[in-house]
């Protein structure tokens, strides 16, 4: 999903992504006009909701993971619930943000609300990308090119972990998630 208003995405299920993200909400544009998340909107734009959520905006009910990347537009008014995410490639829930150049990120992420998830058997992975695996929750401080440590905040309500190899890591000092 990459920005607009009011999306809604319900009863998603998404099993075996082999590598990349079950479910990705980003503001990158690539170059193509578009709106971010609710820029001008008073209220939450996205919303993703797996079976008996009643949330607007539909995520995977089981997922490899969920990606979130702040970029070239605003990111905000975000809300998943319902989220079993079950043997994640590498992480469980990634949050990133893009930059103009290797010291000025674009958008943080905010008002973004996760309700209702469950995060199990993110495990080391054994391969190049060991160092980036693992993670029930991870706020990227390891960017890839064009990318700085990921910018903002997040709250989850309900979160529930298990058989991890680490449940949360975050060692920026740019980014606050808010465990309720």
């Amino acid at each position: 999903m990459y920005g607009g208003y009011n999306n809604t995405f319900k009863n998603i299920y998404i099993a075996d992504t082999l590598v990349y993200s079950g479910v990705t909400i980003s503001s990158l544009d690539f170059g193509i006009p578009m709106h971010g998340f609710g820029a001008s909107r008073p209220r939450p734009s996205t919303h993703l909701a797996g079976p008996g959520g009643w949330a607007l905006l539909g995520a995977a009910r089981r997922s490899r993971r969920c990606g979130c990347f702040s970029s070239s537009k605003v990111f905000q008014g975000i809300r998943v619930s319902n989220l079993d995410i079950v043997d994640p490639t590498y992480s469980g829930i990634m949050f990133q943000t893009g930059y103009s150049n290797p010291s000025t990120p674009l958008n943080p992420i905010k008002d973004t609300v996760f309700t209702n998830v469950s995060i199990s058997g993110a495990q080391k992975s054994g391969d190049a990308f060991d160092a980036k695996s693992g993670f029930g929750i991870w706020v990227n401080e390891l960017p890839e090119p064009g990318q700085g440590l990921a910018i903002g905040s997040a709250t989850f309500n309900n979160l529930r972990f298990s058989n991890n190899h680490t449940n949360v890591r975050n060692t920026t000092s740019t980014f606050t998630l808010t465990v309720n």
